[in-house]
């Protein structure tokens, strides 16, 4: 009974993508928060909630950027803080996986080709660490969700969460910055779906 707490942000991600009203982005991540710290059998979740609601001012700062790069920068900074609270969390619970730490580094190796030919090529230095920066985090935060030392029924979710914001985060750099607008459609639906994952997770712990 208690996964139909899910019901909650998936309604608030539903009317976003159908209203395209931005509150319904930030009730997404907020509801997840909430169902992080109070609905799980488990004590615990104030790094996931932190990290939830610090997602909220990054996707607020980039929503709302208005033609001023700093916001990007900004929404960029706090979407990484937000990584490193999920990183926070899996490393008091982890454990060594070779298959984890080799696929992060074939991804990493594929990362740095596509950041260095599609994303970084005519960007300011600033906007250049920032992007290099953050996905480094983000590969990071990957790595420890796959060698969390948990039950599959946590650890899957969970897992399944942190790469659909890898790759909402990619289809970001595809949309804005390697030309290719049709990938803008993929944003919100996997950068949602990433945050009722992880709230799912909490709730099979």
């Amino acid at each position: 009974m208690r996964f139909l707490w899910l019901l909650v942000p998936l309604s608030f991600a539903l009317m976003r993508l159908v209203t395209r009203r931005y509150v319904f982005s930030a009730l997404v991540s907020l509801a997840c928060a909430v169902i992080v710290l109070f609905s799980g059998v488990k004590a615990g979740g104030q790094l996931l909630a932190l990290g939830l609601l610090l997602s909220v001012a990054g996707d607020y700062l980039l929503a709302h950027q208005r033609g001023r790069s700093n916001r990007f920068l900004l929404g960029v900074a706090f979407f990484g803080l937000a990584h490193v609270a999920f990183i926070l969390d899996a490393a008091r619970r982890w454990t060594f996986r070779p298959l984890a730490a080799g696929l992060i580094a074939v991804l990493a190796a594929l990362y740095t080709v596509y950041l260095t030919r599609s994303v970084l090529p005519g960007q300011p230095a600033s906007m250049k660490g920032a992007l290099a920066g953050y996905a480094l985090v983000s590969l990071l935060g990957l790595f420890f969700a796959l060698s969390l030392d948990a039950p599959p029924p946590e650890r899957v979710p969970y897992a399944l969460g942190i790469a659909c914001i890898l790759f909402s985060d990619t289809m970001i750099g595809e949309a804005n910055f390697a030309g290719h607008a049709r990938a803008k459609a993929l944003i919100l639906p996997t950068y949602y779906l990433c945050h009722i994952l992880i709230a799912a997770s909490r709730l099979s712990a």
